[in-house]
């Protein structure tokens, strides 16, 4: 009985086998997919932001959102159509996080990384005679 979930958005028992969610969930996400990503290959959509997507579309802007997180929407090419970072809220179009939200955690890592090494420099070490 392993295999028994709940849904996480209708609470439904169901039995997971390759989803996360319950059928009629699964097809109700597919079809709002469906028509983000109609939407979008229209060529008089290809100036649309994500608030006229969703009004157009009556899909939530998260649900929009996750769809790009899962890499099934591709806005990259969309000059309008930008999304909130997910370090500062700001305006994107490509990723999860900004340029300054990446540039941020590359530096913290870099000088997590020094603070490593000067710590095992500082421990005493000792050499062994092999002979």
């Amino acid at each position: 009985m392993d295999n028994l979930m709940n849904c996480p958005q209708c609470g439904k028992l169901f039995v997971k086998y390759l989803r996360e969610q319950c059928d009629m969930c699964f097809r109700e996400e597919e079809q709002d997919y469906d028509k983000v990503y109609r939407f979008l290959r229209k060529s008089e959509n290809r100036k649309a932001t994500i608030v006229e997507v969703s009004e157009s579309t009556e899909v939530a802007e998260s649900k929009i959102i996750y769809f790009i997180h899962q890499g099934r929407i591709r806005v990259k090419g969309y000059p309008n159509f930008t999304y909130p970072c997910d370090g500062c809220q700001a305006p994107i179009n490509d990723g999860r996080l900004c340029e300054e939200c990446k540039a941020r955690i590359k530096s913290e890592l870099s000088l997590e990384d020094l603070i490593r090494r000067k710590q095992e420099e500082a421990l005493p070490s000792y050499h062994t005679d092999d002979n």
